[in-house]
C-alpha cells in the first residue's frame, strides 16, 4: 500500500525536470532521459504511464527489467548505477528507474551529450558541456579521489573486491568478471596515476586504520540508564567499512526481543528493532559520513529502548531532515563509496532508504524513527514501542483510561477481520491496525473531527489519514456526518457496541 500511495504522489507530481513517464518500454529513450538525468540533478522515468499520467501498465514487466539493466550497463559512458523495480498500481506493473546526478559528469548516450530543460530532455550546448567538464575536474580533487601514501596492491583484500566484481555482475551492475582487480579499481576511479585512493583504503584495505584511523566504528550497549556502570558492551570495531558492516549486521541480527516497563500499564513490554531497518541506518552512516576529517566519526549506542546511529558527516545542502521520511533525491557525500556499495548489492539488500525505514518501525508498533542534524553531525534514533507514549500521551490530552483503550484495539482488530473474512478490504497490516486504532481514539475523545484534525494530531499527512479512514469506513468502523466541508467522523453504532 505505501509503495502504491508513493507512485500516486510521483503521477500527481506530473512531468517535471525530475521526473518523466513513458506508456511503453523504448529502452533507446529511456536511455537519453537517464542520461540527462544523470548530467543534472538525477531524476526518475516511470514506464507504463501515458503523458497525462494514466496508467496502462507494461506487459512482461520482468522480462523488459532484465533487458533494460543489460542495455544500460554498456549503453550510457561512464558507468552509473540505475536502480530499476517494478511497481504496481492497479494491479499494474509499472517499471520505475531511478538515477541520482552523477559524479563523474558529462555522461554520453550514443556518442551525445544529453541534458534536462524543463521537463524536455535535449542535447546539451557547449556551454552546457563545459560547465560539465569543469564540475568533472573539480570532483577529481574530492577527498575520495586523493591519493592514499603507502598503500600497495597487497595491503588490498583481493578477495573482496573479487567477490565485488562478480556480485555486480550477478546484480546486472558491472561486467568485469575474468579482468584484473587493477582494472576494476582503475574503472571506477579507485586506482589512479599510480596510487590507490582514499575511497579504495576505506572500501578494501585489510587494516585501513594503519592510514587512515577515522575509519573505526564504537558500539556501545547500556543496561539501565547512561553510566559507566550500566554498560553491557563496549567495542570499537576496525576494518574495511565492508569488514565494519558485517560484524554489525551479525550483531543487530542477534539483538532479538528486548523488554522495557511501561510504568502506565505496571506491566513489561516486549518488541523488537527491525534489523532490516538498523541495517539500513548502518549503511548510511558508512557511506555517507565526512571521512575526510581525522577526528570523524561513527558511534552506536544501544539502550533499552532505543537505538542511535551517530556519523560526524551532514546531510547535503539541498535535503532537509523533514524531506527524509518522503521520497527525495540524494547527492551522495562519497559517491566513490556509494557506487561501490551500489554496485555489491546492499543497497536493495537492505530496503528501500529511509522511507522504508520508517515503514518496517511502524510495522512493528514502534514509533518513527527521528533523525536529526546539528553542528556534531547526524544522528538516527531508533525508539521503543509506541505504547510507551501512546498510553501517557491519551492519558493527559484524551482523557482515554486503560480500559477503553483495550476496547478500541479489540473492537477495531474484531471489525477489521470482518472487513477482511466479508470481501470488504483486503488483508491490513499491524502498522495501518495501529493508526486505525489510534484515530479511533482521537474521535472518542473529539467527536465530528475531521480529516485534517485528525491529520495535525498523528503528525501525518492528510492523503494519509484519509486512506485509514476509508478502510475504517469500509467495515463500518466510523462513519462521515455532515456537509463534506464542515462534518467529521464519528464512531458508528457497530463500533460502539464493541466497546461496551
Amino acid at each position: 500500500m505505501k509503495e502504491e500511495q508513493l507512485i500516486k504522489d510521483l503521477i500527481k507530481q506530473g512531468e517535471s525536470e525530475q521526473l518523466e513517464f513513458k506508456e511503453s518500454v523504448r529502452k533507446e529513450d529511456i536511455a537519453k532521459v537517464l542520461c540527462s538525468f544523470l548530467n543534472g540533478k538525477g531524476g526518475r522515468v516511470l514506464a507504463g504511464i501515458s503523458e497525462n499520467g494514466i496508467p496502462k501498465g507494461i506487459a512482461n514487466a520482468e522480462k523488459h527489467v532484465e533487458q533494460l539493466k543489460m542495455f544500460l550497463l554498456s549503453a550510457i559512458v561512464p558507468e552509473a548505477p540505475i536502480t530499476i523495480s517494478i511497481e504496481q498500481l492497479e494491479k499494474k506493473d509499472l517499471i520505475l528507474l531511478k538515477v541520482y546526478g552523477g559524479s563523474k559528469q558529462p555522461y554520453l548516450y550514443n556518442g551525445s551529450i544529453f541534458y534536462r530543460k524543463g521537463d524536455q530532455t535535449v542535447k546539451a550546448t557547449s556551454l552546457q558541456i563545459a560547465e560539465l567538464i569543469h564540475g568533472r575536474q573539480k570532483s577529481e580533487t574530492h577527498w575520495e579521489r586523493q591519493p592514499a601514501l603507502g598503500v600497495d596492491l597487497e595491503d588490498l583484500d583481493q578477495k573482496l573486491i573479487q567477490s565485488v566484481i562478480k556480485e555486480s555482475s550477478d546484480n546486472h551492475r558491472g561486467n568485469f568478471e575474468g579482468k584484473r582487480v587493477i582494472d576494476f579499481l582503475s574503472h571506477y576511479g579507485l586506482y589512479q596515476n599510480g596510487s590507490f585512493t582514499n575511497a579504495c583504503v576505506v572500501l578494501f584495505a585489510k587494516n585501513p586504520t594503519k592510514y587512515l584511523p577515522q575509519v573505526r566504528v564504537r558500539l556501545t550497549e547500556y543496561g539501565e540508564g547512561k553510566t559507566g556502570n550500566s554498560l553491557l558492551r563496549d567495542e570499537v570495531f576496525e576494518g574495511n567499512l565492508f569488514t565494519i558492516q558485517d560484524k554489525l549486521e551479525r550483531y543487530i541480527e542477534n539483538l532479538g526481543v528486548r523488554s522495557v516497563f511501561d510504568k502506565n500499564q505496571w506491566k513489561r513490554i516486549d518488541f523488537k528493532f527491525p534489523p532490516k531497518a538498523l541495517q539500513e541506518g548502518v549503511i548510511n552512516a558508512l557511506m555517507h559520513r565526512d571521512y575526510s576529517s581525522h577526528s570523524s566519526s561513527v558511534a552506536i549506542s544501544i539502550y533499552p529502548d532505543s537505538f542511535v546511529i551517530s556519523n560526524s558527516g551532514h546531510l547535503p545542502d539541498d535535503l532537509k531532515v523533514s524531506e527524509l521520511k518522503k521520497s527525495h533525491r540524494s547527492h551522495p557525500v562519497n559517491p566513490d563509496i556509494a557506487h561501490i556499495v551500489f554496485l555489491k548489492g546492499l543497497i536493495d539488500k537492505l530496503g528501500r532508504g529511509t522511507i522504508r525505514v520508517v515503514e518496517l518501525c511502524r510495522a512493528e508498533g514502534l514509533k518513527d524513527p527521528v533523525w536529526k542534524d546539528t553542528i556534531d553531525g547526524v544522528t538516527l534514533t531508533f525508539n521503543g514501542p509506541k505504547a510507551l507514549a501512546a498510553k501517557k500521551d491519551t492519558a493527559k490530552s484524551d482523557g482515554v483510561n486503560d480500559g477503553v483503550n483495550d476496547g478500541v484495539s479489540d473492537g477495531v482488530n474484531r471489525l477489521l477481520d470482518d472487513g477482511v473474512n466479508d470481501g470488504l478490504i483486503e488483508g491490513v497490516s499491524d502498522g495501518v491496525r495501529v493508526e486505525i486504532i489510534k484515530i479511533v481514539e482521537l474521535i472518542i475523545a473529539r467527536e465530528g473531527a475531521n480529516a485534517l484534525d485528525i491529520a495535525t494530531k498523528r503528525g501525518k499527512s492528510k492523503p494519509t489519514i484519509e486512506r485509514y479512514l476509508r478502510t475504517a469506513k469500509e467495515v463500518g468502523i466510523i462513519e462521515f456526518k455532515g456537509a463534506p466541508k464542515t462534518g467529521g467522523y464519528y464512531l458508528t453504532t457497530k463500533m460502539k457496541k464493541q466497546l461496551k
